[in-house]
């Protein structure tokens, strides 16, 4: 159910070579406690430093700034609670992690008071639905994802390539570091539910009462085909 974090992270880190895992604790479909891991290659760092309009004001990293922007901004809904981000110092490995108490809710907090069309929760389902279609309501999330040194690289630009040419065009403008980097990139959603997994579709059941969906972060910068999934349980 904080599949949502999941995403909203991949956005953020897209062009790094990164793992970004999400791991689910449910007491029921809209309550739980979620935690976000996220480890962030060198690469990607100095290719942000490299972007002056990114230039840190505070004293902080940029990818110290982003992790703290989204923290701040999930702990600003009243559906979060317990908040926490931890760091290695130095701008490479970031958790996240807090409870809440409706998803749905803090999903349209982050969203700007706006309904949702990503992620639907019944009592005993899970389901996420990302699309070129619904890419805007993301955009409101994680207003990063808009920012003009970062949309040329995502579905607003580059919707309707294909993988190889879409790593054309990262070898033209980053090199052959930067493809390196982009498949080696990858989201992992684990969700844990409170009953046994009756059904999923998307995600792979691993456990009796755990699913994991995954997908390289090409799919996402494309989004040529929904990333979609769902999971039930008793």
């Amino acid at each position: 159910m904080k599949k949502t974090v999941p995403l909203i992270l991949s956005a953020i880190v897209f062009l790094s070579s990164c793992t970004v895992s999400q791991a689910l604790e449910t007491q029921s479909a809209l309550s739980g406690t979620a935690e976000t891991k996220l480890e962030v290659d060198q690469f990607f760092l100095d290719l942000l430093e490299d972007f002056s309009d990114f230039e840190s004001k505070s004293g902080y990293s940029i990818m110290d700034e982003a992790m703290l922007n989204l923290t701040d901004r999930i702990n600003s809904s009243s559906s979060s609670s317990s908040v926490k981000l931890l760091t290695d110092g130095n701008s490479r490995k970031y958790v996240i992690s807090f409870d809440y108490s409706s998803l749905e809710k803090l999903v349209y907090d982050l969203n700007g008071g706006k309904d949702n069309t990503l992620l639907s929760l019944e009592e005993n389902k899970v389901a996420l639905n990302l699309t070129y279609d619904n890419y805007d309501e993301l955009e409101s999330v994680i207003p990063f994802l808009s920012d003009p040194n970062f949309e040329v690289y995502g579905p607003r630009y580059s919707n309707g390539m294909t993988e190889e040419e879409y790593k054309d065009m990262i070898s033209f403008l980053l090199g052959e570091e930067g493809v390196e980097a982009l498949e080696k990139s990858f989201v992992s959603i684990d969700i844990r539910t409170p009953g046994d997994i009756t059904g999923t579709k998307g995600a792979m059941k691993i456990g009796s009462r755990r699913a994991v969906f995954s997908f390289p972060i090409i799919d996402f910068l494309l989004l040529n085909e929904p990333l979609t999934f769902s999971v039930e349980w008793k």
